[in-house]
């Protein structure tokens, strides 16, 4: 089975080159793209001097917006799947082989577990974790672990028969929902929970506000299902 890395990223010049360091001990140089969703960094530069194909937005579209420019890059060069991982080094890349052989045995989305050892993780992430995956499983009609971990390995299909409206953080929620729903074999795999001191970009009340929204969209067809 042919897949490729999909690197999503926003200002993700201090920890990509460490990230590129660990992928291409376990994946070719060649089947890495990150996405740069706008950086006024050195992201592109540090893709360069690494070798690392890449696309740039030319202004920050949102990380669901790069992940859809990823999975039409990678239809386009006719990958089998997909696996997604975060640049902010939060996701181990040794798992990745965990992740390829699930798919290879059978699941069509294979998705990243951090909640069965959440010691490290913030207070307001814990809570934001809980909610969301409560009411992603609400949504999706099936118990969802951990709903915001966007450590993943997708089945191109998956990726072609899903109706994704959202372009921000909600269109990896969006994506489990419409994988339930289409009776997509979808399984979890423990991975360790890993917080740094690097800059996020969740911004607790923007998109907190999005998520909102992102249920409002989806809950009226939770009624008709």
């Amino acid at each position: 089975m042919h897949f490729c890395m999909l690197i999503p990223t926003y200002r993700g010049a201090k920890t990509l080159p460490i990230l590129f360091e660990k992928l291409i001990k376990i994946v070719p140089s060649e089947d890495i793209l990150v996405i740069d969703d706008g950086s006024t960094d050195d992201t592109v530069e540090i893709c360069r001097q690494n070798n690392i194909e890449f696309i740039s937005h030319r202004k920050n579209r949102g990380k669901g917006f790069a992940l859809k420019t990823g999975f039409n890059w990678a239809i386009e060069n006719d990958y089998d799947a997909v696996i997604t991982i975060d640049a902010d080094l939060q996701h181990p890349p040794e798992s990745i082989p965990d992740f390829i052989a699930a798919i290879e045995n059978g699941a069509d989305l294979v998705v990243g577990n951090r909640m069965r050892d959440v010691a490290t993780m913030p207070l307001e992430r814990k809570f934001s974790n809980f909610l969301s995956s409560f009411f992603v499983s609400l949504l999706a009609g099936k118990k969802i672990l951990d709903s915001q971990c966007g450590f993943r390995a997708i089945r191109k299909w998956v990726i072609q028969k899903s109706h994704l409206h959202f372009n921000r953080y909600q269109m990896e929620s969006e994506l489990l929902i419409e994988s339930v729903r289409m009776d997509a074999n979808l399984e979890f795999i423990p991975i360790p929970t890993i917080y740094n001191d690097n800059e996020s970009h969740f911004d607790q009340i923007i998109d907190t506000a999005r998520f909102i929204s992102f249920i409002l969209f989806y809950y009226p067809t939770r009624l008709t299902n």
